[in-house]
């Protein structure tokens, strides 16, 4: 049900009208920077580090519409998605809750361990933070990060059994609430 939905926004996202550059936007994409891992300049770099830092996770989007305005449709969203959210806490501007997963929810947007192998999956929680912020121009930037914490048992009886595994996202579901808040916003004009 949960793929339908999202494929059913997907869809809607790509069928809208383009705007032309000339039309007012109110949905715009978010600029490179906004991933950045803060300060990381040569000066504080190790010597020997030859390869960029990962960016973490994530997704982001611009609309011109208020932090409250947007927070509240994500909210209603989850609402009609009937999520099993365990807790949550909110302001004008931000939300954090943690949602129930069931394994094939767990598998469809955390990328496997591969210190897991062999993990038989049962479930999981999603830890999702949403944070949206007034620019300088009418927009409001959203950012929506989640991790993932998986529990099973693995299959290796001599195998140190764990509680659970930290997974890190495939930006699934993160992707998933940017489609839904393309399609809300971008449909308001």
């Amino acid at each position: 049900m949960l793929n339908f939905v999202l494929d059913l926004l997907l869809w809607a996202s790509m069928v809208l009208p383009q705007q032309s550059p000339h039309s007012n936007t109110i949905v715009r994409p978010c600029t490179d920077s906004w991933n950045d891992s803060g300060s990381d300049s040569k000066k504080n770099r190790p010597k020997k580090e030859k390869k960029e830092p990962a960016k973490e996770a994530g997704a982001c989007l611009e609309l011109a519409f208020s932090p409250l305005e947007i927070q509240e449709y994500l909210q209603s969203y989850a609402r009609t998605q009937l999520w099993k959210i365990t807790s949550e806490q909110v302001t004008e501007d931000s939300w954090t809750f943690s949602l129930e997963l069931d394994k094939a929810e767990l598998l469809r947007n955390a990328k496997t361990d591969p210190n897991a192998k062999g993990v038989d999956w049962t479930g999981g929680v999603a830890r999702v933070h949403v944070s949206t912020v007034q620019l300088a121009d009418r927009f409001a930037r959203t950012v929506i990060r989640a991790s993932f914490r998986g529990y099973g048992r693995s299959a290796d009886q001599f195998a140190m059994q764990k509680e659970y595994w930290q997974l890190e996202s495939n930006n699934s579901f993160e992707n998933s609430l940017i489609s839904a808040l393309r399609v809300r916003f971008a449909g308001a004009q």
